[in-house]
């Protein structure tokens, strides 16, 4: 016994020994982890106000510069320790669920898998809408902004629908005067190209504007020709949605502006110049148009500038239609025409059939008017066809975008709905309180009442049935007759309700009225001599009875089936 008490002394110390250096070398494996994202983590817990300029320095300094490695074994250790770090983040976001938490993780997550480009497209951009989900409910504009931003980026492949994604993003940046920590003037300068070239003319001026309002040249001599070129951009956008003061106001702008003289900027300001030619023409300065015009189609020639040229021969077009010069206006719409048959000018092929309609027309050429028209129609389906997948790509962001936008409008209301009741639950509440005060006593008393005649009432209960059960064991004698079994049966039946019901179960049928004898008086505890006596049957009899119930329940012997009885 003394030996028996020492080696289990022994065990114990040994296993609280083991346990010990586990905990410790545990705590290790965490403290570095701990260390290792200890950064990410502060920033992570930054208040909202200023999370988003705490954190956004973390995917470039961290993840960017990771990929600067000049060797393929570096790129991909940076790839590991980027996985390492995700994986500590998560177990993070496991020990202290937050919404934000798991959304900065989403932004760690899609940004590095952009970089190291470990991860299929559809799944980064599931999660990238997901977080945009999780973000609606947290009411922060900013967070919604640099998911758009993100967005944006992981749809970089499809220039209009990551224009839309940035559209989304600025806009409610623009709300909190933010736009700058978030976008070059650069990249707004690319979103008003895009723009354009989708014949989305709105944002095209929109985010051109927004570009030449920051932008300043004279501090940046190196941006004069990007400058230049997004206001001869919003120029041309305003000429085709017929904002003739505006237009002219730009194109004039150009050419006040004092830029340093060198090819490009030059060549912008004398397009500015011929393309005012166009604005003159409307205004019936007809002398200084066609000046302007000739000059254009002069300058778009030798520079082969096939959209200026296009303009330039589609404006002589409209001065000639005006003046009354219906033939050469034909002559230099036809040629326009020549210049326009290709899928890159559909839009402005539209405008020069529809000018040389007009000069038909005026030329009482009725059938080449008509003409004209069918292939203006034709041309209207080939158009469609051209800007189908770009229409594809914007009705699904903006339906992505529309789901978005209609659960955050969903969440402001429902807030608002919170504050309007906010004083009639606080009121609720309290009458709440003071009525669990008043009945807390009277609640504990009827409570202990209840308990008390639950456990009496259990205890009659339980009585009944011990005495039912004597009742049946002293009054049983011999159960031959049908009535004998019948009257058995039902008292049988009154104290044990499920014992026929579960015994058919066991057999998988309907017992018979033999089985049903012999398994109720095995389950009061009766032998084979005490059975055969009450059934007035030979104890052989019993035996065979009994192996053929143990046989079909599945039982192995005689001592399985009393316990398997016994248990109905």
């Amino acid at each position: 016994m003394k030996n028996f008490n020492q080696n289990i002394w022994l065990k114990s110390l040994n296993f609280a020994i083991l346990s010990a250096l586990f905990a410790v070398l545990s705590a290790c494996g965490r403290s570095g982890a701990d260390k290792d994202i200890s950064g990410y983590i502060e920033a992570w817990k930054t208040s909202d106000q200023s999370q988003t300029q705490v954190c956004r320095p973390i995917y470039t300094t961290d993840l960017e510069a990771k990929m600067e490695a000049d060797t393929t074994k570096d790129r991909q250790q940076s790839y590991l320790d980027f996985l390492e770090r995700l994986n500590g983040l998560r177990d993070y976001a496991k020990k202290h669920p937050s919404t934000r938490v798991e959304i900065r993780n989403t932004l760690y997550e899609v940004y590095g898998k952009m970089l190291y480009g470990s991860d299929k497209q559809e799944y980064l951009e599931g999660l990238g809408l997901e977080a945009l989900r999780k973000a609606v409910s947290l009411n922060d504009e900013t967070l919604l902004a640099e998911l758009y931003k993100m967005m944006a980026d992981l749809t970089a492949d499809e220039p209009l629908r990551s224009a839309i994604y940035d559209s989304e993003a600025i806009t409610l940046l623009e709300k909190k005067d933010r736009v700058a920590d978030f976008y070059t003037n650069g990249r707004i300068a690319a979103l008003s190209e895009v723009f354009f070239k989708a014949d989305d003319y709105k944002d095209a001026i929109r985010f051109g504007n927004m570009y030449l309002a920051s932008a300043d040249p004279n501090k940046d001599s190196t941006i004069w020709f990007p400058y230049l070129s997004t206001m001869d951009l919003v120029g041309t956008s305003y000429m085709e949605t017929n904002q003739w003061d505006s237009c002219s106001a730009v194109f004039e702008n150009i050419l006040g502006q004092e830029a340093p003289e060198n090819a490009q900027t030059n060549r912008i300001k004398d397009i500015a110049l011929g393309k005012l030619g166009i604005v003159q023409t409307r205004w019936q300065q007809y002398s200084v148009a066609e000046e302007n015009l000739e000059y254009l189609l002069d300058i778009s020639m030798k520079s082969k500038d096939t959209a200026n040229i296009i303009y330039a021969l589609t404006g002589l077009g409209d001065l000639q239609i005006s003046t009354g010069d219906a033939r050469g206006a034909i002559s230099d719409l036809k040629q326009a025409r020549r210049y326009a048959v290709t899928k890159r000018f559909a839009s402005l092929q539209k405008k020069v059939y529809d000018k040389l309609s007009q000069a038909f027309e005026a030329n009482f050429q009725d059938d080449s008017a008509l003409a004209v028209s069918r292939k203006i129609q034709k041309l209207d389906e080939k158009i469609q066809e051209h800007r189908q997948q770009a229409e594809h790509l914007k009705t699904k962001t903006e339906l992505e975008l529309q789901q978005l936008q209609n659960s955050i409008e969903t969440v402001r209301q429902e807030k608002v709905h919170k504050r309007s009741w906010q004083w009639l639950v606080i009121l609720i509440i309290a009458l709440v309180a003071i009525i669990v005060f008043l009945m807390l006593g009277r609640r504990k008393w009827r409570t202990k009442i209840h308990r008390r005649l639950r456990q009496q009432h259990e205890k009659e209960t339980i009585k009944k049935a011990v005495s039912e059960l004597d009742e049946i064991k002293a009054s049983l004698g011999t159960i031959v007759s049908d009535e004998d079994w019948a009257v058995f049966r039902e008292k049988f039946n009154a104290a044990y309700p499920q014992f026929f019901s579960n015994l058919d179960k066991a057999l998988g049928r309907r017992a018979t009225t033999t089985y049903e004898k012999v398994c109720s008086l095995i389950y009061l505890g009766m032998n084979n001599q005490q059975i055969a006596g009450a059934l007035c049957i030979g104890k052989d009899s019993v035996a065979r009875t009994k192996r053929r119930i143990r046989e079909e329940i599945g039982c192995k012997d005689q001592d399985e089936l009393r316990e398997t009885i016994a248990g109905m």
